[in-house]
C-alpha cells in the first residue's frame, strides 16, 4: 500500500518519496566516506604516524560539494514537499532528523579540519620563532574547540589526540617564551661581598622576534603576570631594599643596555637620595624596556609593560618605600621637621614621576595616601617616642638614687593624707621654706621623667600652636602612666624591701610637688586656648607614695608586735625563770629591728617624716610592753628588777634613733613617741615603793596620774606588793 507522502508526490508530478529516500542516502554515504577519509588521513598522522599526505584542499572542496546538494535538497522539500506534508508529519520528522545529523556530521568534520590546520600552523610558526602567530594560532585552535559539543568530544577520539597535541604545543611555546623572558631581564647580585655591587642588565639580541610581540604573546597566554610577579620580587627584595636601606652609586653601561648598582655606606641614605636612586632605576627599565605595549592593534587604548608591572608589585613597593625611608625620617623632635617636609615633598615628586609612568595609579595609592596624612605623623611619632621614653625611664631600678631638696624642715604629708587640709587653713602661719621640697633621696629615674616633662613642653612650644595641646595631653598621659607602671613592675621591691618603699614615696612625693608649677611653666610658654594644669593629677600621685609607705609602716608594726608577743612570755613571768630573758631578748630584737629602719630610712626620707615613722614604730612597741605589763595579775620582786633593767636599756638605747645626720633630736624623743612618758612612769613603779608611787600620784595630780588611771595604778600595786594593811592604806590614797 502506498504511502500518503507517495500519493501527494505523485499527485503533484514534482518528486516521488523513492527519489528522495534515494537523494538522502547518498548524501549520507558521502558524508560518511568523507568522513573516514578525514579520520583515517588524521589517524594516520597523528596516531599511526604513516608518513602519507592528505590534501586537506580536496576534502574540504569535497565537504563543499556535498554541502551545496544538501542545501539544494533542503531548500527543495521546505518549498514544495513540506506544505503537502501536513497529514504525514511523522514520515516528513524523519527526513529532516536525517538532514540535521548530515549537518553535524559535516560540521564535526570541517572543525577536525579546521584544529588540525590551526595545529600545524602553530608548531609551523613555533619553529620559525614567530611566538605571537604561534599563540594566535593556539588561541584560534581553542576557540574551534569549544564550539565541538561535548557528546562529539568525548566520543571522536581523534579530538581527545588533537586536544593533547594542543596542550604539549602549548606548553612548549610558554617555556619559550619563559626562557627568552628569563634571559632578556636579569638582575645579578655577586656572592663575593668585597664587590658589593648590584646589575640590571636587558638583552637586547636573543630574539629575532620583537620585544613587543614576545609581551603580547605572554599576556595572550596569561603568562605576562606571574613573570612580572616573579621580576617584581627580585626588584624589591634586591633593588628597592638596597637603594632604601644602603648609599648606592648608580652606574649606566655604555656598551650594553645594563644599570649597575655599587654600595657605598651601609646606612640609611636620606630620603632624597632614595628617590633620586629609584628614579634612575625607572627612567633605565621604562627607556630600555617597560615602555612596550602589551595590546594588539585591533585593541582600544593604550597598556604598557610599565603599568601591568605596576598593576603587579604597586602595593608591596609603596609599602616597602613607606616603611623602609619615609617612616624612618620621621621626626622625633620638631628641630628635625623643617628637614622631614623637605623630604616629603621629594616623596611627592617621586610619586607623581611613577604615576607619569603608568607604575602607579594618578586616582590614588598606598604612598599618595600616606603623602596626603604624613602632617599627623611627626606628631603621632613624637608622641609614641615619647611615650616609649617614659616607659623605659619608669621601668629602671629605684635604687640609684640621687638627693634633692633643701635642708629646710617641712611638715611631710606622707604619713597623713589630710594635712593638706590643714596646711590650706593656716596660709598666714606659712613660711618661705613651706614650698620648698625637703631634702631626701629619690631614683634617678624620677628627675630624668621631670626633665623628659620639661622636653616634651619645648617640643609644643616649637612645633607650633596647632599641635602644641596634642603634646600637653601627652604629657599627662606620662603622668597617669606613672600611676599605672611603677607600682605593677616594682610591686615586689616596694612591698618587699623597706628602703625601696621610702624611695617609691619620694619618688611620688617629689613628682607631686613638681607637677603643682609644672601646668604654670606649660601655659606661659605656649599661650593655649585651653587651660593647662596638672593639679588633678597630683593627689593621685601622693596618695599612692602615702598608702605605699602606710602599707609597709603596717608591715613592720606587725613583725615588732609579733617579736613581742612571742611565746606569750610576759604573762608567765612569776613561774617561768626563763621568761624574763625571753622578754630582753624580744625588746633587743625589736630595737635591731628599729635600728636597722634607721639605717635604711634616715638618709633617704626627709627628717621630719623619718622622725614621724620611726617614732610611731617606738611607740608600738612601748604601747605593746605597757599593755602586758598592765595585765599582768602577779609580778615577782625580783623579776620586777629585772623588768626594769630591761626598760632602761629601751630608755637608753631609744633616744639614739632620733639621732640623724642634719639633725639630733634624742631630747624630743616624747614628740614623735606617745607613750615616752607613760613608760617611763611604767618603769619607775616597778622600782619604787608603795609610798613613791602615792607621792608621784599626788592625790590625781602628780606626774603618774597625768599617764595611767587610778584603776591601772592600784592594778600595778596588787601585782608588786602583798596584800597587807600598808597595801590596803595605799590602795586607798588612789582615787
Amino acid at each position: 500500500m502506498s504511502s500518503i507522502v507517495a500519493d501527494v508526490l505523485q499527485g503533484t508530478g514534482k518528486l516521488v518519496k523513492e527519489n528522495i529516500v534515494l537523494k538522502v542516502s547518498d548524501l549520507k554515504r558521502k558524508l560518511e566516506d568523507i568522513k573516514l577519509e578525514v579520520h583515517e588521513s588524521l589517524r594516520s598522522r597523528h596516531i599511526d604516524f604513516y608518513p602519507q599526505y592528505v590534501k586537506l584542499d580536496k576534502l574540504i572542496d569535497d565537504i563543499n560539494g556535498v554541502t551545496s546538494e544538501y542545501e539544494v535538497l533542503y531548500n527543495q522539500i521546505e518549498k514544495e514537499i513540506k506544505p503537502l506534508m501536513v497529514s504525514s508529519v511523522v514520515e516528513f520528522s524523519d527526513v529532516v532528523e536525517d538532514l540535521k545529523r548530515i549537518r553535524k556530521l559535516k560540521t564535526v568534520g570541517l572543525s577536525l579540519c579546521l584544529l588540525h590546520q590551526h595545529l600545524e600552523d602553530a608548531k609551523s610558526a613555533l619553529s620559525q620563532c614567530t611566538y605571537l602567530s604561534s599563540v594566535s594560532c593556539l588561541l584560534q585552535f581553542e576557540g574551534v574547540f569549544k564550539n565541538i559539543d561535548a557528546e562529539n568530544q568525548k566520543n571522536i577520539a581523534i579530538i581527545s589526540v588533537l586536544r593533547t597535541e594542543f596542550v604539549v604545543t602549548r606548553e612548549d611555546v610558554i617555556y619559550r617564551l619563559e626562557t627568552l623572558w628569563r634571559e632578556k631581564i636579569t638582575i645579578t647580585s655577586p656572592l663575593e661581598e668585597k664587590k658589593k655591587s648590584i646589575t640590571i642588565k636587558i638583552n637586547k639580541t636573543i630574539s629575532g622576534e620583537d620585544d613587543g610581540d614576545i609581551l603580547l604573546a605572554l599576556k595572550l597566554l596569561k603568562q605576562l603576570k606571574p613573570l612580572l610577579k616573579e621580576f617584581g620580587k627580585q626588584f624589591l627584595n634586591i633593588i628597592c631594599e638596597t637603594v632604601l636601606t644602603k648609599t648606592v652609586k648608580i652606574k649606566r653601561s655604555e656598551e650594553s643596555s645594563a644599570l649597575n648598582l655599587y654600595i657605598i655606606k651601609e646606612h640609611n641614605p636620606e630620603p632624597r637620595e632614595a628617590f633620586e636612586a629609584m628614579k634612575t632605576i625607572f627612567k633605565f627599565l621604562q627607556e630600555e624596556f617597560f615602555h612596550l605595549p602589551i595590546i594588539s592593534k585591533e585593541e582600544e587604548g593604550s597598556q604598557t609593560a610599565m603599568n601591568e608591572f605596576g598593576v603587579v608589585i604597586s602595593e608591596e613597593f609603596c609599602s616597602l618605600v613607606i616603611e623602609r625611608c619615609l617612616k624612618v625620617a620621621i621626626p622625633k623632635q620638631s628641630k628635625q621637621l623643617e628637614t622631614f617636609r623637605e623630604d616629603v615633598l621629594s616623596a611627592e615628586q617621586f610619586c607623581k614621576y611613577l604615576q607619569d609612568l603608568e607604575f602607579l595609579s594618578s586616582s590614588g595609592n598606598k604612598l599618595q595616601n600616606f603623602i596626603y596624612e604624613v602632617d599627623t605623623l611627626p606628631i603621632n611619632k613624637m608622641a609614641q617616642d615619647l611615650m616609649s621614653r617614659a616607659r623605659s625611664l619608669m621601668q629602671k631600678s629605684l635604687h640609684q638614687t640621687i638627693s634633692v631638696g633643701t635642708e629646710s624642715p617641712v611638715t611631710s604629708n606622707a604619713l597623713n593624707p589630710n594635712s593638706l587640709n590643714e596646711m590650706a587653713n593656716k596660709q598666714s602661719d606659712l613660711s618661705a621654706a613651706t614650698f620648698l621640697f625637703p631634702k631626701s633621696q629619690i631614683s634617678e629615674s624620677v628627675k630624668d621623667l621631670i626633665c623628659l616633662l620639661l622636653d616634651v613642653k619645648d617640643e609644643a612650644k616649637n612645633i607650633g600652636p596647632m599641635h602644641a595641646p596634642r603634646l600637653y595631653y601627652v604629657a599627662r598621659n606620662i603622668c597617669e602612666l606613672y600611676c599605672c607602671v611603677v607600682p605593677t613592675y616594682h610591686k615586689e621591691e616596694i612591698e618587699n624591701i623597706p628602703q625601696q618603699t621610702a624611695v617609691y614615696h619620694n619618688n611620688c612625693m617629689y613628682l607631686a610637688h613638681r607637677l603643682c608649677t609644672l601646668g604654670c611653666l606649660y601655659q606661659s610658654d605656649l599661650q593655649p586656648q585651653i587651660p593647662m594644669t596638672f593639679m588633678d593629677i597630683v593627689p593621685e600621685i601622693r596618695k599612692l607614695g602615702t598608702e605605699t609607705f602606710l602599707a609597709q609602716m603596717r608591715n613592720q608594726k606587725q613583725q615588732l608586735l609579733q617579736l613581742l608577743q612571742e611565746q606569750q612570755v610576759y604573762g608567765s613571768i612569776l613561774i617561768d625563770d626563763g621568761a624574763v630573758n625571753k622578754a630582753e631578748k624580744a625588746i633587743r630584737q625589736c630595737l635591731c629591728q628599729l635600728q636597722l629602719l634607721k639605717k635604711v630610712w634616715s638618709d633617704v626620707l626627709p627628717v621630719e617624716v623619718y622622725f614621724k615613722a620611726i617614732g610611731t614604730l617606738f611607740n608600738t612597741c612601748l604601747e605593746e610592753i605597757i599593755l602586758r605589763i598592765s595585765s599582768m595579775e602577779d609580778i615577782a620582786a625580783e623579776a620586777a628588777a629585772q623588768l626594769d633593767s630591761i626598760f632602761a636599756i629601751l630608755l637608753k638605747q631609744g633616744p639614739d634613733l632620733f639621732k640623724v645626720t642634719a639633725i639630733d633630736k634624742s631630747n624630743s624623743v616624747h614628740i614623735y613617741v606617745k607613750r615616752w612618758f607613760k613608760f617611763q612612769e611604767l618603769q619607775l613603779i616597778l622600782s619604787a615603793s608603795m609610798r613613791e608611787i602615792v607621792d608621784r600620784w599626788a592625790s590625781g595630780k602628780g606626774p603618774l596620774a597625768a599617764h595611767f588611771t587610778a584603776g591601772e595604778v592600784k592594778h600595778l600595786i596588787r601585782a608588786l606588793f602583798q596584800n597587807t594593811e600598808r597595801r590596803a592604806a595605799a590602795l586607798a590614797k588612789i582615787r
